[in-house]
């Protein structure tokens, strides 16, 4: 049990490297490659999710957790920068006299929402297997 929430938290932790990095990604300008937190993040989310996998003998043990991290930080961010009108090529400095939004919004924000709904699937489902072993285990 305390195995499993030590994976649980370094996949959270590992969510949050890769959701930090990502911000960067977003820019006025569109959509930019992915910089070396993302790639940090994303290789110590693969590499929790097959730790947890092998310990706990489940297909992609966690792997919600880190999703959730990721996904729901942007779906917020994008419910409210969806209806922002995207930048323009070359726009001029944003000021409080000019302002734009990052294009792309609409794609973060239906990535995110389905990133999002396959991440609680993922938790409902690992958590009712762990409930049925738990009682499984109780009636033996």
């Amino acid at each position: 049990m305390l195995a499993a929430l030590a994976f649980r938290a370094l996949q959270g932790l590992s969510g949050f490297i890769a959701y930090y990095g990502a911000t960067g990604m977003l820019t006025s300008e569109g959509l930019r490659p992915p910089n070396v937190l993302v790639l940090m993040g994303l290789a110590a989310i693969g590499l929790t999710t097959i730790a947890a996998s092998r310990a706990e003998r489940r297909p992609l043990a966690g792997l919600w957790v880190a999703a959730i991290v990721v996904a729901l930080p942007f779906l917020l961010w994008s419910i409210a920068h969806v209806s922002d009108a995207p930048c323009p090529p070359d726009h001029p400095p944003i000021t409080s006299a000019y302002d734009c939004g990052v294009p792309g919004a609409s794609l973060v924000l239906a990535t995110s929402g389905a990133v999002l709904i396959a991440a609680i699937v993922g938790a409902f489902v690992e958590l009712r297997s762990l409930a049925s072993g738990r009682r499984a285990a109780q009636l033996t």
